[in-house]
């Protein structure tokens, strides 16, 4: 199940706004004074605040963002298990830093005899998404927890994960437009903001 987007928290919000007003105007409006233009005058405005639209050329364009991002996400997650680029699609939905970062990575736990097991879980909704002005750069921000992805030694099968790691936090990730596909061109965790 998809995870509960600040949207659909936002529109449950102005429902309870929205419903709390009209409960107050119900409970007001026997006891109103004679002059219905004073009650009215008077009474609080019972109209919620608006919540944020976008288009839909926009909604399509942050899904498309997010998948770029679980795109890339997955493949990391398919090259660490084996410390192996082989059969990798990760060009596909990264470039840059973020593609170079990998394959530092790859080669790293590789030289080193390390594979890193299970996967992380990444929590992402559409209004984690910033489009730029010229609708070919992205922002994205991500809940990344690592408590069910964890390096350990290929031969021993023990942890080598740092015992005082922090295993959830934010990490963000910077995306472009390329062609038809959107590819992340670096992300950088923040490791002080949870999340």
């Amino acid at each position: 199940m998809p995870p509960l987007t600040a949207v659909r928290i936002r529109n449950r919000s102005t429902v309870s706004v929205g419903l709390m007003a009209l409960a107050a105007i119900a409970a007001t409006a026997g006891c109103s004074p004679s002059d219905g233009d004073t009650a009215q005058k008077s009474s609080s405005p019972t109209t919620a605040s608006p919540t944020t639209t976008v288009s839909a050329a926009e909604a399509q364009t942050r899904k498309d963002v997010i998948a770029a991002y679980q795109g890339m996400n997955d493949e990391q997650v398919k090259a660490y298990a084996k410390s192996s680029l082989a059969g990798s699609n990760i060009a596909k939905y990264a470039t840059g830093a973020a593609l170079r970062d990998t394959k530092d990575t790859v080669f790293v736990n590789m030289q080193n005899g390390i594979i890193v097991k299970g996967e992380p879980k990444v929590t992402v909704t559409e209004d984690d998404v910033a489009i730029d002005a010229t609708g070919t750069r992205a922002t994205l921000t991500v809940c990344f927890d690592l408590n069910t992805w964890e390096s350990v030694d290929k031969k021993t099968g023990k942890s080598v994960t740092p015992p005082n790691q922090v295993k959830r936090y934010t990490t963000v990730a910077h995306l472009q437009e390329q062609g038809s596909r959107w590819l992340v061109t670096d992300e950088k965790a923040n490791k002080a903001k949870r999340c």
